[in-house]
């Protein structure tokens, strides 16, 4: 997957219309406050971790780590280990074992285009 501008013309599937408003996530004003203010807080994502993000986002769908490695054409085992990390940080969640969907948070960072 490459990144040539594949994030500016992003549309927002019709399932997210409980997380987005208007093309933005619908977030408390704590979760607003950590977008804007601690943006070093993302400094851990990869280009991995983006591009799974986005194929989750796209998608938006529950899904595996090997569905999601072949539509990046990466290795199943680096996705599962990006997919926990992501879990970590809240920007994914594991709906059920090895199973997972893009949090509230993750479509934030997707659509408020931080900085890598």
């Amino acid at each position: 997957m490459t990144n040539s501008g594949e994030e500016d013309d992003f549309e927002v599937p019709e399932g997210l219309s409980e997380v987005i408003i208007d093309g933005v996530p619908d977030f408390s004003e704590a979760e607003e406050i950590w977008l804007k203010e601690d943006r070093e807080d993302y400094e851990w994502i990869t280009d991995t971790d983006r591009e799974i993000l986005l194929v989750l986002m796209r998608s938006n769908l529950t899904l595996t780590p090997a569905v999601i490695a072949d539509n990046i054409d990466r290795s199943r085992a680096g996705v599962s280990r990006r997919l926990n990390a992501l879990n970590a940080g809240g920007l994914v969640e594991k709906e059920s074992r090895g199973k997972y969907k893009i949090s509230k948070l993750g479509a934030g960072y997707i659509l408020q285009g931080l900085p890598p």
